[in-house]
């Protein structure tokens, strides 16, 4: 679309794309209608180098880019397009736009429940399976990397308990400050596995805690 300036804007769609905020395309929830998206990653589940592009057909018809118009080193790949059309049925197939919002919402809502245990955590929010929480100090605003560095650490020991047995826990760390956690899990991901990481997150934030 073009904004008021008559320039044209594009999304880049990549990171969340494929049902991995609850819907296909994550711009899906906000009303937003692109003239393109670019995509690619996800597309074939990691098996084959595969990207896209899709745009409104007055941009990119046979009238405007002919046959042999374009080029590249990549082009003519029969499995990978094959194998990108079998990952988007599969996503329908799944329901994993009914799915993925679920858990996502169950897992939100267990991170907002540990939010009023530990008061270090501070903003959490995040859409289906893309989510975030970030450590903070005791004010649950100023950023605590040093407190995510020893949770990191803790997790990665493997000292945490389990049903009698000792398991471990790597985060993901992010953030401009390095004390944000994102939570970006299989969609497969079970609703008993959610709880479990919830459980295991207490835990280690308990054990970091009292570490400092």
């Amino acid at each position: 679309m073009l904004d008021k300036y008559g320039i044209l804007m594009v999304v880049d769609e990549i990171q969340m794309g494929f049902w991995r905020t609850g819907k296909l395309w994550s711009i899906e929830h906000f009303g937003v209608t692109p003239d393109i998206i670019v995509f690619g990653k996800a597309l074939t589940n990691g098996l084959n180098p595969l990207s896209g592009l899709w745009a409104r057909e007055e941009m990119i018809n046979p009238t405007i880019f002919p046959p042999g118009s374009t080029h590249s080193t990549f082009n003519s790949n029969p499995l990978g397009t094959s194998l990108g059309l079998e990952v988007i049925k599969m996503g329908y197939e799944l329901n994993y736009e009914k799915t993925v919002a679920e858990k996502g919402a169950h897992f939100l809502d267990a991170l907002k429940d540990l939010q009023k245990r530990h008061k270090e955590i501070g903003d959490v929010d995040g859409l289906g399976l893309a989510l975030r929480a970030e450590i903070c100090t005791d004010d649950g605003f100023t950023p605590n990397k040093a407190l995510l560095d020893k949770m990191v650490d803790i997790g990665l020991a493997g000292d945490l308990q389990h049903n009698g047995k000792k398991i471990g826990l790597v985060l993901d760390v992010g953030g401009w400050y390095k004390n944000v956690i994102t939570f970006a899990p299989s969609l497969d991901i079970t609703h008993e596995e959610i709880d479990l990481a919830i459980a295991l997150l207490d835990q280690l934030l308990t054990k970091a805690k009292k570490a400092m």
